[in-house]
């Protein structure tokens, strides 16, 4: 996959707060970002698993029926459910996320992007939203 965000303010954003990362914190606010994403581009395949995600519960037996939904979903015939099913499954499985972590679930957010819009579009829009709702989580 191409890395969309090598070269963006939200990647350089990331690597100089490494130390002051909260995985936790940012782990919810890129939940959140996947919701705009579903926003903008719905599927109606989501739903139910950003629910589960938003609403921060997780009961056992409904863990797995969200992850075996975004599975489907992560296999399907559309390459933009496919990668925004991708990053919802590295959110549902993982509390605390690493800046690495991080750092794929943007980019597979960027290349569902990529599948509706042009890079000159959208990479300087998403790049700005992230950084300004990342920056007072890595820079507190």
């Amino acid at each position: 996959m191409k890395s969309w965000i090598a070269n963006t303010k939200i990647n350089a954003l990331l690597e100089a707060n490494a130390q002051k990362f909260d995985g936790v914190k940012v782990r919810r606010t890129l939940i959140e970002y996947c919701c705009r994403y579903q926003e903008i581009y719905p599927f109606e395949t989501l739903e139910e698993p950003l629910e589960f995600l938003t609403n921060d519960v997780n009961p056992g037996c409904k863990y797995r029926e969200m992850r075996a939904l975004l599975r489907i979903a992560a296999e399907e015939y559309c390459f933009s459910l496919n990668e925004i099913a991708d990053a919802l499954l590295e959110l549902i499985d993982t509390r605390a996320l690493t800046t690495d972590q991080a750092k794929k679930i943007i980019n597979h957010v960027f290349e569902a992007f990529s599948c509706n819009e042009s890079p000159e579009d959208f990479i300087p829009r998403e790049d700005a939203y992230l950084c300004k709702n990342l920056f007072a989580i890595t820079s507190s």
